[in-house]
Formats: structure tokens, C-alpha cells, sequence
């Protein structure tokens, strides 16, 4: 199964704790600023950085200076997934300097999310895959799922029909924003709720498939 890192910008964000990433598949790499290694940790990140263990470690970046920060957590990002492609890296930041660098590797193929709090990472990571599971209880009879909220993009009812309209509009949207509304507003349009995670599953499977790519921000089509 492919590892899960957490990369905390801390000079940007500060969580109380990691105690949520407790028990699931995550390697956290804390980047903490010349400045802020002399600074205090409160007590519940510091407990919750101890209780995971192997899988937690700080970084301390040894000069200060404009992006500092940023720039080590670019080449991490490099190493790992140059290490393992498969890796799901999730950027823990308020810094949207990290977009561009995101849309560039997810446009690549690569799974590389930037959110702002370790809650969203939980919400976000896939839940772990059914040959993991305890062979007692894959011999278990399995049991109907009731379906998520969120419409699969991979559904021939939900996705075929907006790459038709898409494919028939004059003005295409331009960039990943515009693409992000025209999305919502076809999910508004069908009775679905236009969240976040159903928008960026429907574009993550236009590029999956290959009938858009990113360049930065820019949007290409290839219908």
C-alpha cells in the first residue's frame, strides 16, 4: 500500500495535535524555522509527536530567510515521490505559494493535496484497501454499502454528461478555478451538493483520463 506523508509548514500553520493521524498509514515530517526551534511546542503536539512515534519527526530548517521553509518542503516533496510514486504527500500550509507546485505534480499524475488542517488530511486520505484486511474478515460475507453523498465521477451518469457539455461550450473555462465553478454549478444544476471533494474527484478524472491537462493554473482540453 503506498505511504501517506504529512508535511506541516509550522512557521504557517501550528495544530494543536497529530493525535488524529494516530492509527492510520502516515509518516509526518514537522518543518520548523531557525527562529521557532527556540520557541516553545505545547504539550498536546508535543504527547500526540511522541505517541506516533517512528512516524513523526521535526525538521528544523537552519537559517532563516524569504521561503526558507517553503523551498526544503519542495525538495522533500521531490525525494519522496522520486522515492515512491505512488505516495499520497499532503501539505499542511495557509500558503498558497504551494499551488502551482501542486497542480503541477497532480498534473503529472501525482497524488499532492495542500489543506490547512490535519482534519482535512483524515477526510481526505483513502481508506485502507480490503487485501489489508484480517483474513477472518475477508472471509466475512460482505455487506451492501449505502452510497456516499458525493456522486463518483466515474459514473457514466454523473461524468459522460458534463464532458458532452463541456465539449459543446464555445468559451471553455480557461483555468482550474473557472473549471472548479462550471463543475459546481453542473453538480448545483443536477441536485447534487457542489462540495469540494466532488469537484476536485470529477476534475481529478478529466486529467486521469486525459481530456484536460494543467498547465499551472491554465486549463487544456483534448475532447
Amino acid at each position: 500500500m503506498p505511504g501517506n506523508f504529512v508535511l506541516v509548514d509550522f512557521e504557517n500553520v501550528q495544530p494543536e495535535s497529530l493525535a488524529a493521524l494516530l492509527g492510520g498509514a502516515f509518516k509526518v515530517l514537522i518543518f520548523v524555522g531557525a527562529s521557532q526551534a527556540r520557541g516553545r511546542i505545547s504539550f498536546e503536539l508535543s504527547r500526540s509527536v511522541q505517541q506516533l512515534g517512528a512516524n513523526a519527526e521535526y525538521v528544523t530548517i537552519a537559517r532563516s530567510g524569504p521561503n526558507a521553509i517553503d523551498m526544503h518542503i519542495a525538495y522533500y516533496i521531490g525525494a519522496l515521490l522520486e522515492k515512491e510514486r505512488a505516495a499520497g504527500i499532503y501539505i499542511i500550509s495557509g500558503d498558497t505559494d504551494f499551488d502551482p507546485l501542486v497542480e503541477f505534480l497532480r498534473a503529472k499524475g501525482f497524488s499532492v493535496q495542500r489543506t490547512k488542517s490535519i482534519a482535512d488530511v483524515v477526510k481526505r486520505s483513502p481508506a485502507p484497501s480490503a487485501d489489508r484486511a484480517p483474513k477472518a474478515k475477508a472471509k466475512a460475507r460482505a455487506r451492501p454499502v449505502a452510497a456516499p453523498v458525493v456522486v463518483a465521477p466515474s459514473a457514466p451518469d454523473t461524468l459522460e454528461p458534463f464532458i458532452r457539455q463541456v465539449r459543446s461550450m464555445t468559451g471553455k473555462p480557461s483555468t482550474r478555478k473557472k473549471l472548479a465553478q462550471t463543475v459546481a454549478n453542473y453538480l448545483r444544476q443536477r441536485g447534487n451538493a457542489p462540495s469540494d471533494t466532488a469537484v476536485e474527484q470529477i476534475i481529478e478524472e478529466l486529467i486521469r483520463r486525459k481530456l484536460v491537462s494543467l498547465s499551472g493554473t491554465r486549463v487544456s482540453y483534448h475532447l
